[in-house]
């Protein structure tokens, strides 16, 4: 089935999250994204979760977390500190469609690819820069990550235990939360471009996009000058109780939320606690939020006895908005998941078949939104890319390879054998620190890999 992007050609400079999730987006969507890496700078998720803990044979082509934020693009591997470099990129500017970076604003106007020059190479070009705070204001040049970004936006204010300290949701949330806004933006500026053949700039600054999140904290402070106060897993007037409760297993959890009396009046039936709805403390939402904390213990001591998953069905079919806390195996493995096809199943010549989630999970009756393919390796695409569009000839890219402006292999100061060795690891370091929760040998053969 065609898909909605296909003839969109996507020049990709971004490196780490939030970039590669705007173009892994757009290349699902049917754009084809080229993404280019240096020899001396590889994307930093090259180093990241290998493989069965197995990185001695190629590392940088055996990390999952490049894999699954770069399905189906093609790469190039450029030297733009080089001149000839720097003409290379130019050349496919030119030809491209969309031009994503991530870079702190000076790096793109060093190498004189801000878009005052790019739009001077294709006028009708649509640029799109992701940095942490955006191309001008103070803190413009600043280094920024997304463990950063999330308490400078305002969110960690929010996030917390009532009486603690402000807490980061453990994502980077504003990372792969920027990268979807700026698929967005793009999809805007190319329909822009369709009704009026003009390009434009995007400046998207991952710290702004995620101050729109805390529009009511924002209200409150402006109507009434009242700050927050953290809550936890509660949520003011809205519901009572409502938590993340323990259950059976050694990690596992199911948060439960109750906002009316009849489904308090159900949750107590279905729990087999009728003397709860009778008990005066409970009987109103005002009196379940001052005795939460009781109720919360209550609630507890019979998750204790539950399984996550059984508890989530018999709250839900008694209408109770129940969840369990799914960790990566049950994600993975779960039917409703399975059911709606959420994970492609897509072939690495290095990784073997592995399960790739959608990025855009939107159902589309028309087309799928799903990865074109595994995640390139590195400069796989250097023929194909820079003969094809280029029209260089393998003679001058073999020139090109010997004087190191372009590569399959990383130009590392020291050997990829070292870094290898320093990230295997064995598996019981891995659980001790809890990185991993379990080994589990047979893994392939329960995703039906085999």
């Amino acid at each position: 089935m065609a898909k909605p992007l296909e003839g969109i050609r996507v020049m990709d400079l971004t490196q780490v999250f939030a970039g590669p999730t705007c173009t892994r987006i757009l290349a699902d969507l049917g754009a084809e994204v080229i993404r280019m890496e240096a020899p001396t700078r590889l994307d930093i998720t090259r180093n990241l979760i290998h493989v069965d803990n197995d990185g001695q044979d190629l590392p940088w082509e055996r990390t999952l977390y490049f894999a699954i934020r770069n399905a189906g693009k093609k790469e190039i591997v450029v030297d733009m500190n080089q001149p000839r470099g720097r003409e290379l990129v130019r050349g496919l500017i030119a030809q491209s469609d969309v031009l994503a970076e991530s870079f702190t604003p000076r790096v793109m106007r060093a190498f004189e690819l801000d878009y005052e020059h790019v739009r001077q190479i294709k006028p009708e070009i649509v640029m799109i820069s992701l940095s942490g705070y955006g191309q001008d204001g103070p803190y413009s040049d600043w280094s920024a990550y997304g463990m950063g970004l999330e308490p400078s936006s305002g969110v960690s204010q929010l996030t917390g235990y009532a009486g603690g300290p402000p807490m980061r949701s453990g994502l980077s949330f504003t990372d792969p939360y920027s990268g979807f806004l700026g698929a967005g933006a793009v999809l805007s500026a190319l329909h822009y471009r369709k009704r009026t053949g003009k390009g434009q700039y995007i400046d998207l600054s991952e710290q702004e996009a995620a101050i729109p999140m805390l529009g009511a904290a924002l209200m409150d402070f402006a109507m009434n000058e009242r700050l927050p106060e953290r809550s936890g897993n509660r949520t003011g007037a809205a519901g009572a109780p409502q938590g993340c409760y323990r259950c059976l297993g050694d990690d596992d959890w199911l948060v439960i939320s109750i906002e009316s009396d009849d489904e308090w009046a159900a949750f107590c039936h279905a729990t087999g606690h009728q003397e709860w709805v009778a008990d005066g403390r409970f009987v109103e939402a005002d009196g379940r939020r001052e005795h939460h904390d009781e109720l919360d213990g209550l609630i507890e001591g019979w998750t204790r006895k539950q399984d996550h998953y059984e508890a989530f069905h018999l709250l839900q079919q008694a209408g109770v908005k129940a969840a369990p806390v799914l960790n990566g195996k049950e994600l993975l493995l779960d039917p409703h998941f399975k059911e709606r096809g959420q994970f492609d199943v897509v072939e690495h010549p290095h990784q073997g078949r592995r399960p790739m989630p959608r990025h855009l999970a939107a159902k589309f009756d028309e087309f799928e939104a799903s990865a074109q393919g595994p995640a390139p390796t590195l400069g796989q695409h250097n023929q194909e890319v820079l003969g094809g569009l280029l029209g260089l000839s393998d003679e001058e890219l073999a020139e090109l390879e010997e004087q190191k402006v372009i590569a399959t292999r990383p130009d590392i100061p020291y050997p990829p054998e070292a870094i290898s060795k320093a990230l295997k690891l064995p598996f019981d370091r891995y659980l001790e620190a809890g990185i991993l929760r379990a080994v589990e040998p047979d893994y392939r053969e329960q995703l039906g890999l085999e």
